[in-house]
């Protein structure tokens, strides 16, 4: 037995040492992309790592945020980088070696220029991924895609894998509104409680790139159980004057208009921007219901249609500097402004029958309601730089105050019975005070590990006030409606720490974090001067996984566990009257919802095709959802509730492809199943269904200077607690051409080429079934012309408008 344990001792001993030798001839090869004239990093630039002595070894990656890339497990020997970027001249490092003396080989700053290569009348350009696949999110490169910035935020992201778009311009990710939206990486008071308003008229040019991020680290903000989409904003640093000036009209008397402009003449960025949008906005509705009396044979059948009309006129202003006082400090700051009015004229023809289809209620009621919101955004920030590169210390500070209102002015128009015209009002008003405070630090320990930690304190608070009259023609006076009336604060702070861990082992990279969260919640009910406290401290885990098979094939696995708060707005007891049968009311007993997340995922990619499948699954307790119910034989009352627990399990497919100079293809699928139990609100105890939704975006090349593109969106049956959401399709399509070496750009688009674009709704339940069907006017064109000037490097896109 001795002999055979200093055998087997000797076999691991030979092992361990052997693998130790191998281990000991590896090596690694890192560095960073610099812009050469604006002297700033390059990301998603292409390196490719060749061998001088093996013709058939060749690597390569993409640039991360700080430009950096790195090559590890190479055996000794000889190789040269090879660099490029769109637009830029592709550079070729000389011969370099690693070896037992040098097997870590730092290039340091790598420096590319413009390119400026013409031959004959054709441009030589690049192109970049439309999709990177990261370790912990996917970035979708809008330079990339076939649409245009001649339309808006919300009608771009209906062409990013994995969103769906309604339309009245809500966003969902892989089946679920509760998305936390991010611009720069940071939250914003533009993306709260009416951020679909803001996605509808925040122009798409300004956008940079679009990150999808499903499973997020510890580093961001846990609310939004299905994940975070962050919208990364232009900010041009190029060397001289350099912008961008565009005009779009539509059918209906629409327009828009864009203006951008920034200045660099070295440390200095001085930019700037405006943007105006004029909309029509027509949109029908048809309601069908049926109320089945409780305890009786009775039913009560109520249809209402409804023609919405509203013209919205939003400006948008942007301006700010960046300066750079020396190699280690840098500050800036930032401002934003919108403002968005419009008036609403709406007409509701209601029309009541009983059980024997006698009509018992027969009106009209109209609405005439001035609205406004206008948002003040302002930010700084202070970043330190060590001597190492990605070694930094960022001090960031952002406040944001937002004002809206709604004058609603009603009237009751009987036919039957036989009345006079009633009248009442609702005054409501909202504010909304944001800050954000954070102290972050990164460290790249090594080539392969980088730690982050950072702390931040967040601050809100929402005041809702809400004045209700009615008209008393005996005697002529407007009487406050103390049932309608009343006034709600809420306010929270949330202190946050957090940490993360970065490292790669080879082919395995690993992300780490951990947050933890000290909240308090303060709601005030002032009408009734009810106060109500909450507290509490939770801790959200992350992690993160990739192993990269080969240069082609890489796969992904991580968790997260995320948080969904209730809105001051949905804590609100008192109800909002739309009219006095249909009321919408707060529930101050809402508890906040959590998600468990994990996802597999598989990415392949070589040259211009990019494949990406992920496995996913999510199970939520205390989610929150509408319920609907009747207080009694006419009023229905609609409120937000907590299910006991969801869970849902789905595959997604990317595709992107692009075929020589023929054009590209981008197709995303997502099929998922669907369990929810809402037992504790009286219904079936589970209900579960499986349903899919599909993206297309294709363009084909008519010429070297004009591309013909078609998009287009399916969502298929979805659940809901008390029924379902029916199935939905838009098709768009749009003609882009292109003239002084791409500085002029004409585009024309029409949405909804086919007018099938609604919104269909039902819920069925033992008291009420309800059929809702909304849609818009008909299809929308435009026609737009853009003209950029100074060191652009940018193409222009096709974008179309299909919101609601």
């Amino acid at each position: 037995m001795t002999k055979n344990f200093i055998a087997a001792f000797s076999i691991l001993f030979f092992f361990i040492a052997n693998l130790s030798a191998q281990q000991q001839r590896l090596g690694s090869i890192s560095g960073s992309i610099i812009e050469k004239t604006s002297n700033s990093p390059l990301e998603f630039a292409t390196v490719i790592l060749k061998s001088n002595t093996d013709t058939t070894f060749s690597m390569g990656t993409v640039t991360g945020k700080k430009g950096e890339f790195v090559f590890n497990d190479l055996n000794y020997g000889e190789y040269r980088l090879i660099y490029s970027f769109i637009g830029f001249d592709k550079v070729e490092t000389p011969v370099f070696s690693i070896n037992s003396k040098k097997n870590k080989s730092d290039l340091g700053r790598l420096y590319i220029s413009e390119s400026t290569t013409v031959l004959g009348d054709i441009s030589v350009v690049a192109q970049r991924s439309t999709f990177v696949n990261s370790i912990d999110r996917r970035t979708f490169n809008v330079g990339q895609d076939v649409m245009s910035k001649t339309g808006t935020v919300s009608e771009l992201l209906q062409n990013v894998p994995s969103v769906q778009v309604d339309l009245d311009g809500n966003v969902s990710l892989r089946g679920s509104d509760n998305v936390m939206f991010l611009i720069n990486g940071k939250p914003s008071s533009l993306m709260g409680t009416n951020r679909a308003a803001v996605l509808q008229q925040m122009p798409a040019s300004s956008i940079e790139k679009i990150e999808i991020i499903t499973n997020p680290s510890a580093k961001y903000k846990p609310d939004g159980t299905s994940g975070i989409i962050n919208i990364v904003l232009k900010k041009d640093k190029n060397l001289g004057l350099n912008g961008q000036v565009s005009l779009n009209a539509g059918n209906d008397n629409r327009y828009n208009g864009n203006f951008s402009v920034n200045y660099n003449p070295g440390k200095l960025n001085v930019f700037t921007s405006y943007s105006i949008r004029q909309d029509e906005r027509l949109r029908y509705s048809d309601d069908y219901r049926k109320h089945y009396i409780s305890g009786t044979d009775t039913i009560s059948y109520t249809h209402v249609l409804s023609r919405d009309l509203s013209r919205p006129l939003s400006h948008i202003i942007q301006a700010g500097a960046d300066y750079k006082i020396n190699a280690h400090n840098s500050f800036g700051v930032t401002g934003n402004y919108n403002y968005r009015s419009f008036v609403r004229h709406s007409n509701d023809e209601n029309l009541w029958q009983s059980t024997d289809m006698t009509i018992t209620k027969d009106y009209d009621r109209t609405r005439r309601d001035p609205e406004f919101e206008k948002d003040l955004e302002l930010s700084g920030n202070f970043i330190h730089s060590f001597a190492k590169e990605g070694h930094e210390l960022a001090v960031d500070y952002t406040t944001s105050f937002s004002k809206e209102q709604e004058d609603n002015h009603y009237s009751d128009i009987y036919r039957i019975p036989v009345t006079p015209t009633t009248f009442d009002n609702t005054l409501i008003k909202q504010g909304d005070n944001e800050s954000q405070f954070s102290v972050t630090y990164s460290n790249p320990v090594s080539e392969d590990i980088k730690i982050e930690t950072g702390y931040v304190l967040e601050s809100r608070k929402n005041d809702m006030d809400y004045f209700g009259e009615y008209y008393n023609p005996s005697p002529a006076l407007w009487i406050k409606d103390l049932v309608k009336s009343n006034h709600f604060i809420y306010s929270e702070n949330i202190h946050v720490l957090y940490g993360t861990y970065e490292q790669q082992i080879g082919k395995l990279g690993f992300l780490g974090g951990i947050r933890a969260e000290q909240a308090f919640l303060d709601a005030h009910q002032i009408t009734t001067d009810t106060t109500m406290k909450n507290k509490y401290f939770r801790i959200y885990p992350s992690v993160h996984l990739t192993y990269k098979l080969n240069d082609l094939n890489e796969l992904q696995l991580n968790y997260s566990h995320r948080i969904r708060r209730p809105e001051g707005d949905e804590m609100n007891p008192f109800p909002e009257y739309a009219d006095p049968y249909n009321l919408r009311q707060g529930n101050p007993k809402l508890k906040p919802a959590d998600v468990h997340s994990i996802e597999m995922g598989y990415q392949y990619k070589k040259n211009s095709t990019t494949f990406l499948s992920t496995l996913y699954y999510r199970y939520t307790y205390n989610g929150m959802t509408d319920i609907t119910r009747y207080l009694n034989d006419t009023i229905k009352l609609t409120t937000r509730e907590n299910l006991t627990k969801s869970g849902s399990a789905g595959l997604e497919l990317v595709l992107s492809k692009t075929f020589g100079t023929l054009g590209n293809i981008n197709l995303s699928t997502n099929t998922f199943y669907n369990k929810i139990d809402a037992s504790n609100l009286g219904y079936s105890a589970n209900k579960s269904i499986i349903t899919w939704s599909a993206n297309l975006s294709a363009g084909i090349n008519l010429s070297k200077s004009a591309v013909l593109q078609i998009t287009s969106s399916y969502s298929a049956e979805s659940l809901t607690p008390q029924g379902k959401q029916l199935p939905s399709f838009v098709i768009n399509t749009g003609l882009k051409k292109e003239f002084l070496n791409r500085k002029l750009v004409l585009i024309a688009t029409v949405s909804d080429v086919f007018n099938s674009l609604k919104n269909r709704s039902i819920i069925d339940t033992p008291e009420l079934y309800e059929k809702t069907i909304r849609k818009r006017s008909a299809r929308i064109i435009y026609a737009g012309i853009t003209y950029s000037f100074g060191n652009q490097k940018k193409k222009k896109e096709i974008e179309y408008d299909n919101k609601l």
